[in-house]
């Protein structure tokens, strides 16, 4: 598999600007650290830029285009009113693969503490994709908006190494999570035995049927099962 990284904005596009800190530098740092865990896990990655260099759209997609990546990640800091803040995520309209990719990487950031928006698809006047890097991509395309720069409990987030390589985790969490379920939909030996329990309601959500089981998450299930034998 291969991932192509889009860290948006860059060179005379700073994006948007802060409480001291510049979306195009939070973007490819946070590239950087994803593309670092992506390769430590076997997963070849092509970014559209690797340093602070001004990208035209057509230039841009052109690169995403000849990466040869299944899948491409366009991150991006969201702005607005000072009281808006969270994680957003873009996909193709009409693109169940891309829905999917974006409500993983969506669910793993809140995950951190960072409120959850929304994960959906927007379009322009002409009912195609608002995103041009969406629209042009030739797989996959997922924009990450990954917190707002302009509120500051956010961007005080963003402002720290740390938080920026937990999002960077998420990102990729997010990224094996639906890669791995959708090669199992067809193809895992345990499939079954997991959509019989599901129909059961003792487990919720789909999960990769590799993953290891937290002792949180086999409480909850067991406790779902003790609550079906008392009825």
């Amino acid at each position: 598999m291969r991932i192509c990284i889009d860290p948006g904005h860059g060179g005379d596009d700073p994006g948007l600007q802060a409480f001291g800190i510049t979306e195009k530098n939070v973007n490819l740092d946070i590239a950087f650290k994803l593309k670092q865990l992506l390769e430590h896990n076997g997963t070849g990655v092509v970014l559209t830029r690797d340093k602070d260099e001004t990208l035209e759209p057509a230039e841009r997609v052109e690169r995403i285009n000849q990466s040869g990546a299944d899948y491409t990640i366009s991150i991006h800091c969201n702005g607005g009113p000072v009281s808006a803040k969270g994680v957003e995520t873009v996909y193709g309209h009409n693109a169940q693969t891309g829905k999917e990719l974006a409500e993983s990487i969506l669910r793993e950031i809140s995950n951190l503490g960072i409120a959850r928006r929304r994960a959906y698809n927007k379009l322009n006047a002409k009912r195609e994709d608002y995103s041009f890097v969406i629209r042009e991509a030739q797989m996959t395309a997922v924009l990450v908006e990954t917190a707002f720069i302009t509120n500051p409990s956010d961007n005080h987030l963003l402002s720290r190494n740390p938080f920026r390589k937990k999002i960077a985790n998420a990102i990729a969490t997010g990224i094996y999570n639906t890669v791995q379920i959708n090669e199992q939909k067809s193809s895992h030996w345990a499939l079954p035995f997991f959509n019989q329990i599901k129909e059961e309601g003792l487990v919720q959500d789909q999960y990769p049927l590799e993953k290891e089981v937290s002792w949180g998450e086999f409480s909850k299930v067991l406790a779902r099962l003790i609550e079906k034998f008392k009825k």
